[in-house]
């Protein structure tokens, strides 16, 4: 499970770097940054909360 947590810490500091780009407006950066991950089979669902990111079915915070 060593990979999987590596993993998710990276998909977590894309996305972190996609809401910075949101911040500061950059949405052509955060754009990109979603396209890259929906192409690693990976949903993001922006939610109140942040955003929020599933593969497999799965649900991750």
């Amino acid at each position: 499970f060593q990979g999987e947590a590596a993993d998710g810490e990276r998909i977590d500091a894309l996305l972190a770097e996609r809401q910075q780009a949101k911040a500061t407006r950059d949405f052509a950066r955060a754009d990109a940054i979603r396209a890259q991950l929906a192409a690693e089979g990976i949903q993001i669902e922006d939610t109140p909360q942040g955003p929020r990111w599933r593969r497999d079915g799965r649900v991750e915070a």
